[in-house]
C-alpha cells in the first residue's frame, strides 16, 4: 500500500509539472542557475529527475510567475500523501507510519545559499527532506516570502534572527527544524504582524486510536507570550512541546488578543492552574487543544458556548470534576479527547441521544465514569472512535452499538461489563479495533465477528468467556495483526496443517486450553513481534524455528509442560523478553552468541537448568532489567561480572546451590530494586557497601550461611520494604537504625544469632506489617513501643505498597517472587503475593525475653498473628488483648505468665488458635465463642485452671498468690461468675454479630475477597496436610 500511494504521489507531481509546462514559461538563467546549485548540495533522487533543460519553471515543485518568470514557489516537501501531517492544523500523526515521510524519494544534504538569490521567492516548502547544516543567514533577504516551512529537517545553529525581517511572512513552519530555537524566536515573531499561522512544535506526537509515543525535537524556553500584542491576525498558533511555564492567569492577557485564532494548541507547555477564561471569548476557535498540561481545575461549563468549537483536547490535565452537560450544546463538535483525568459523572448523561450529530471522535478513557451505555449510543451515526476504556462502567454492551455505522475502533478494556458480546458487532463491517478485554462478560465469542474482514486487533482477554473456537474462526479477518483471547474460559483448537492467510503481530492465547505441541503455523508467521502461549498445557521440546522468527521480541510460554533442552536457534541475543519459566526445561543456560543489547528480561524460574551462571554474563546481557534463574539446578559462584549489568532491576537467583560470598560488586548494580538470593549456600558476610543500592525495594537473604553483623550501611537503603535474612547465622545485636527505615513493611530476621535487647526504634516503622524476629538470643524486655505499628492498627497493612511488578512495554505483566515463611497456628506457613500484603503479624518466640506483656499491643486492633511463646514473660495476659478484634492466632505457651485468662476475649471472634500451656495461669476459663472450640491441650500445664475444656471443675486464683491455693467451693465458684453483669453477656452477642456478618457479609459480595479468604484456607490446609505427612 505505501509503495502505491508513494507512486500516486508521484503521479500527482508529474501532473502538476506537466500543467507548468503548458503555461510556456520561461525562467531566467540567473535563478535557473541557483536551482541546480542548490540540486547539486543534496543527495540524488528522483524528485529532480525532471530538473533539465533550459526551463527551470518546467522542474517538478518549481513555479514561475506568469508576468516575469521569476521563481515564485518551491515546493520540495516530503511528507507523503496518505500523511495525516499534510494537514498542518492536525496534531497528530499517522503512527503506522511513523513521521510518513515519503520514502520512496529520500533527499538528504544541505540548504545551498545559491538557492536564496531567488528574490522573487514567495513560497518555500522544504519539510522532511533530512537537511542538515548551518541555515544561510541570505534568508533574511527574502523580503518577498509568504510561506515558510523548514520542518523536520537537522538544522543547526539558531534561525531566529534570519526571520525577523520576513515582514510579508504569513506562514511559519519550524517544527522540529532541528535549528535551535531560543526564547528569542517567540520575542522576534512580534515583528511579523501578517503572520496568521505559526507552528514551533518541539514535541511531535505518534499517536492513534490503539498507542501513542512522542519524538522530542529539543527544548525551547519562552516565560512571556507578549509578542502576540503585535500578531493579531493569528488564526493558527501551535507551540506543542515549548516550556511555556505560564499559569492560566498568565495566559488570560495574551489569549485575549487573539481574536481571529481558529486553531490553538498549547499541548505539553507546561501550563498549570485553570483553564484561562480568556478562552470564552474567542468566537472563532474551532480547534483547542491544551492536552499534557497540569491543570488543576474542572472542565469549565463556559466551553458549551464555544459553538464554534470542531475539536477539544484536554487529554492528561488532571481535571476533576463532572462532565459539564453543556457541551452537549455544541452543533459542529467532531472530536473530544479528556484521557487520563479524574473526571466523573454518568455516561448516559454524558453520551445523550441528542447530542453531537457530527461527533467522531469520543474517548473518555482513564477518569471515573459510572454507568452503563446508552441504548441510544446508535444515534451517533457519525462516530468512529469511541474509547471509554478504565472507567467503572456497569451494565451490558447494547445491541444499538451495531448501528454505528461508521465506527473503526472501539475500546471498553478495563471497566465491569457484563453480559454477552453483543453479535450487531459483527454488522460493522467498518470496525478495525475491537478492545473489550478485562470485564466480565461471559458467554461465547458470537459468529457474527468472524465476518469482520477490515479487523486488525482484537481483545478480548481476561473475562469469563466460555467455549471452544477455531483460530480458523477469523480466517476472513486478512488483515487481522493483534488476537488476544488470553485468560478466559475458552477452549482453543488449531488444526496441525492450518497455514493463516494473515501475518501476526501479537498473539496472546495463554490459558486457553490448547494442549499439544507448540502450534507449527507459527513457523509462518514472520512479522510475529509478541507470542503469549502461557499455561496452556503444552508439551514436547520447543522447536528449532522458534528461533528463526526474526521480529520475535516477546515470548511467553511459561506454566507449560514443555520439556528438553533449547535449540541452538534459539538465541536470546535478538529478543526483548522471554519467559520460559515453571516448566521443565533441561540443559545449560542459554549464552548469547553475541552480546544481547536487546534483551530486558529474561526468566527460567523453576525449571531443571543445571551448571553454572557464565563467568561473563555481565557482557554478554548489558541491558538486562530482570534476571531470572529461580527454582533450578545452577551451582557455583555468583560472577563477580554481575555488577556490570548496570541496568539490572531484579535479580532472582533463590532457590539454586550457589556458594561462595555474595560478589561485592553486586553492589554496583545502582538501579537493583529487588534482590532474592534465598535458600542458597552463600557464605562470608553481606556485602559492606550494600548502602549503594539506593533504590532497593526487596531484599531476601534468608536461608544461607551467612554470618556477622547486619551491615550499617543498609540504613542507606532508605526504600526497603522487606528484608528477610532468616535462617543465616548473623549475630550482633539488632541495630537500632531500623528504626528509620520509614518504608520497611516486612522485618524477618528468624533464627539467627541476634543477642541483645529489642530495639524502641522499631515502634517508628509506620508501615510495618510482619515482624518476625524469633528464635535468637535476645533479651530484657518486649517493648512497648511495638504498640505504636500503625500499620496493624489502621487495616491497612501493605494497602500501599507498590504493586509488585511491572507492565512490560510490550504488553506483558510481570511479577517479582515474594515469598516469606510465617510461623502461624505452629505451622510453618508460605506466604505469596498478594496475600503477604493483607497478612499482620509479631513473632518474638524463643528467645529470652522477661518482663510483663506492654499492655500497648492491644493498640494493634488489625493483629492478625502473636506469637510470644518460649520466653520468660511473667505478669497476666493484658486486659488490653480483648481489643485486638482481627486476632486469629495467639501463641502465649512456654513462660510463666500469672493470673487469669481475661474474659475480655471472648468476644474475638477470629480468633481461631490460642495456646497458653506451660505457664502458671489460674482461674476458670472463660466460656463461649470461640473458647468453646479449643482443646484442652491449648491449657496444659496449668495446674491452676478449671472449667471447659480441662478435666478440672474447681480450682483457685488468688490474684495476690501463685496457683495451687486452696480451691473454693463450686457454690462460691457459681456466685463469682454471677456477679458477671447482664449487659456484658449483651454486649458481647452484639459484638460477634458484627463480627461474623462483618466479615461473612463482605466475603457474599466481594468476589476478590472472597478467593483471597479462600487461598489462604487452602494454605493452611496444604501446611496441615505437610505436617500430617511428616508425622506419618
Amino acid at each position: 500500500m505505501e509503495r502505491y500511494l508513494g507512486d500516486l504521489c508521484f503521479f500527482v507531481a508529474l501532473t502538476w509539472c506537466w500543467v507548468t509546462i503548458s503555461c510556456n514559461v520561461v525562467c531566467l538563467r540567473e535563478e535557473r542557475d541557483a536551482l541546480v546549485a542548490f540540486k547539486n548540495e543534496i543527495s540524488p533522487s528522483l524528485r529532480f529527475s525532471s530538473w533539465i533543460g533550459l526551463n527551470c519553471c518546467e522542474w517538478c515543485g518549481v513555479e514561475c510567475s506568469r508576468e516575469k518568470s521569476h521563481v515564485i514557489k518551491i515546493h520540495l516537501s516530503q511528507f507523503s500523501v496518505n500523511s495525516i501531517n499534510l494537514d498542518k492544523y492536525s496534531p497528530t500523526i499517522d503512527t503506522e507510519n511513523s513521521i510518513n515521510l515519503d520514502k520512496k524519494y529520500p533527499t538528504t544534504g544541505i540548504l545551498s545559499p545559491a538557492l536564496l538569490k531567488l528574490k522573487y521567492l514567495e513560497h518555500l516548502d522544504l519539510s522532511a527532506n533530512f537537511l542538515s547544516g548551518i541555515i544561510p543567514a541570505e534568508l533574511s533577504s527574502l523580503h518577498r516570502l509568504k510561506h515558510l516551512d523548514l520542518s523536520f529537517n537537522y538544522f543547526e545553529g539558531q534561525i531566529s534572527k534570519h526571520i525577523s525581517s520576513l515582514h510579508n511572512l504569513t506562514y511559519l513552519d519550524l517544527s522540529c527544524a532541528g535549528a535551535d530555537l531560543d526564547g528569542s524566536i517567540l520575542w522576534r515573531l512580534g515583528n511579523l504582524s501578517q503572520l496568521q499561522v505559526i507552528d514551533l512544535a518541539t514535541k511531535i506526537y505518534l499517536e492513534d486510536e490503539i498507542s501513542y509515543s512522542w519524538y522530542d525535537c529539543g527544548p525551547v524556553y519562552s516565560p512571556s507570550l507578549k509578542w502576540t500584542e503585535n500578531v493579531r491576525g493569528l488564526k493558527h498558533l501551535s507551540l506543542q512541546g515549548v516550556e511555556l511555564n505560564m499559569t492560566g492567569k498568565q495566559l488570560e492577557a495574551p489569549l485575549s488578543r487573539l481574536h481571529s485564532l481558529h486553531h490553538l494548541n498549547l499541548k505539553d507547555c507546561s501550563l498549570s492552574g485553570h483553564i484561562p477564561n480568556a478562552l470564552r471569548n474567542l468566537t472563532s476557535l474551532s480547534h483547542l487543544h491544551l492536552g499534557w498540561n497540569e491543570f488543576t481545575s474542572r472542565l469549565p461549563t463556559w466551553l458549551g458556548n464555544m459553538t464554534g468549537l470542531v475539536s477539544i483536547h484536554f487529554d492528561l490535565c488532571d481535571l476533576t470534576g463532572p462532565f459539564p452537560s453543556s457541551l452537549s450544546r455544541l452543533p459542529h463538535l467532531k472530536e473530544i479527547k479528556l484521557v487520563d483525568n479524574k473526571i466523573t459523572g454518568n455516561i448516559r448523561q454524558i453520551l445523550t441521544c441528542e447530542a453531537w450529530p457530527q461527533l467522531t471522535r469520543f474517548t473518555l478513557s482513564f477518569s471515573n465514569v459510572t454507568g452503563s451505555l446508552p441504548p441510544c449510543i446508535g444515534n451517533l451515526s457519525a462516530l468512529q472512535c469511541l474509547a471509554l476504556e478504565a472507567n467503572s462502567l456497569n451494565g451490558q454492551i447494547p445491541a444499538s452499538v451495531g448501528l454505528l455505522s461508521a465506527l473503526v475502533y472501539l475500546r471498553l478494556s478495563y471497566n465491569l461489563l457484563i453480559g454477552n458480546v453483543p453479535s450487531e458487532l459483527g454488522g460493522i463491517s467498518s470496525l478495525e479495533v475491537l478492545y473489550v478485554d478485562h470485564n466480565q462478560l461471559n458467554g461465547s465469542i458470537p459468529n457474527s465477528l468472524g465476518y469482520l474482514s477490515r479487523l486488525s486487533s482484537i481483545d478480548l482477554a481476561n473475562n469469563n468467556l466460555e467455549g471452544s473456537i477455531s483460530l480458523h474462526f477469523f480466517e476472513n479477518a486478512t488483515r487481522l495483526v493483534d488476537l488476544k483471547l488470553s485468560e478466559n474460559k475458552l477452549t482453543v483448537h488449531i488444526e496441525p496443517e492450518w497455514i493463516p492467510p494473515m501475518q501476526f503481530k501479537n498473539l496472546q492465547l495463554s490459558s486457553c486450553d490448547i494442549g499439544g505441541l507448540i502450534p507449527a503455523f507459527l513457523s509462518t508467521q514472520f512479522r510475529l513481534q509478541i507470542l503469549d502461549l502461557g499455561n496452556n498445557s503444552l508439551f514436547g521440546n520447543i522447536p528449532a524455528w522458534l528461533g528463526d522468527l526474526p521480529n520475535l521480541a516477546v515470548i511467553f510460554l511459561s506454566h507449560n509442560n514443555l520439556q528438553g533442552e533449547l535449540p541452538s536457534s534459539f538465541d536470546v541475543s535478538y529478543h526483548e523478553e522471554i519467559y520460559l519459566d515453571h516448566n521443565m526445561l533441561t540443559g545449560s543456560l542459554p549464552i548469547p552468541s553475541v552480546p544481547a543489547s536487546d534483551l530486558e528480561l529474561l526468566d527460567l524460574s523453576q525449571n531443571r537448568f543445571t551448571g553454572f551462571i557464565p563467568v561473563e554474563i555481565g557482557s554478554l546481557l548489558p541491558n538486562i532489567e530482570f534476571l531470572l534463574y529461580s527454582e533450578n539446578d545452577l551451582r557455583g559462584d555468583i560472577p563477580t561480572s554481575i555488577g556490570f549489568l548496570q541496568k539490572l532491576r531484579d535479580l532472582d537467583l533463590s532457590g539454586n546451590n550457589f556458594e561462595g560470598k555474595i560478589p561485592s560488586s553486586l553492589t554496583n548494580c545502582t538501579a537493583l530494586k529487588k534482590l532474592n538470593l534465598a535458600n542458597n549456600k552463600l557464605s562470608g558476610e553481606i556485602p559492606s557497601k550494600i548502602g549503594r543500592l539506593r533504590q532497593l525495594e526487596k531484599l531476601h537473604l534468608s536461608d544461607n550461611m551467612l554470618k556477622g553483623n547486619l551491615p550499617s550501611d543498609v540504613q542507606n537503603c532508605w526504600k526497603l520494604q522487606t528484608l528477610d535474612v532468616a535462617n543465616n547465622y548473623l549475630s550482633g545485636n539488632i541495630p537500632l537504625w531500623l528504626g528509620q527505615l520509614s518504608d520497611l513493611m516486612i522485618l524477618v530476621l528468624r533464627s539467627n544469632k541476634f543477642h541483645g535487647w529489642i530495639p524502641h526504634a522499631l515502634g517508628n516503622l509506620s508501615t510495618l506489617h510482619v515482624l518476625d524476629i524469633s528464635h535468637n538470643n535476645l533479651t530484657g524486655a518486649i517493648p512497648p513501643e511495638l504498640g505504636k505499628l500503625t500499620g496493624m492498627m489502621d487495616g491497612e497493612a501493605g494497602g500501599s505498597a507498590v504493586l509488585n511488578g511491572r507492565r512490560s512495554s510490550r504488553g506483558r505483566s510481570y511479577y517479582f517472587k515474594e515469598e516469606i515463611i510465617l510461623t502461624n497456628k505452629r505451622l510453618n506457613l508460605v506466604y505469596g503475593y498478594p496475600v503477604i500484603l493483607l497478612i499482620t503479624s509479631i513473632d518474638l518466640s524463643s528467645n529470652q525475653l522477661s518482663g510483663d506483656i506492654p499492655s500497648e499491643i492491644g493498640n494493634l486492633k488489625h493483629l492478625h498473628v502473636l506469637n510470644l511463646s518460649g520466653n520468660s514473660l511473667t505478669g497476666e495476659i493484658p486486659v488490653s488483648f480483648g481489643l485486638l478484634e482481627q486476632l486469629e492466632s495467639l501463641d502465649l505457651s512456654n513462660n510463666k505468665l500469672r493470673g487469669r485468662i481475661p474474659g475480655q476475649m471472648v468476644p474475638l471472634s477470629f480468633l481461631s488458635f490460642f495456646i497458653v500451656s506451660n505457664n502458671m495461669l489460674c482461674g476458670t476459663i472463660p466460656s463461649g465463642s470461640q473458647f468453646s472450640t479449643f482443646n484442652s491441650t491449648y491449657f496444659s500445664g496449668n495446674p491452676g485452671l478449671c472449667g471447659f475444656p480441662v478435666d478440672k471443675r474447681s480450682c483457685s486464683c488468688d490474684d495476690n498468690s501463685s496457683a495451687g491455693m486452696p480451691p473454693v467451693s463450686e457454690d462460691e465458684e457459681e456466685e463469682e461468675e454471677e456477679e458477671i453483669p447482664w449487659y456484658w453477656y449483651v454486649s458481647w452477642m452484639a459484638s460477634f454479630a458484627v463480627g461474623f456478618w462483618g466479615v461473612f457479609g463482605v466475603l457474599c459480595l466481594k468476589k476478590k475477597w472472597r478467593v483471597i479468604y479462600i487461598r489462604i484456607l487452602d494454605g493452611y490446609a496444604v501446611g496441615l496436610l505437610n505436617i500430617l505427612s511428616l508425622r506419618k
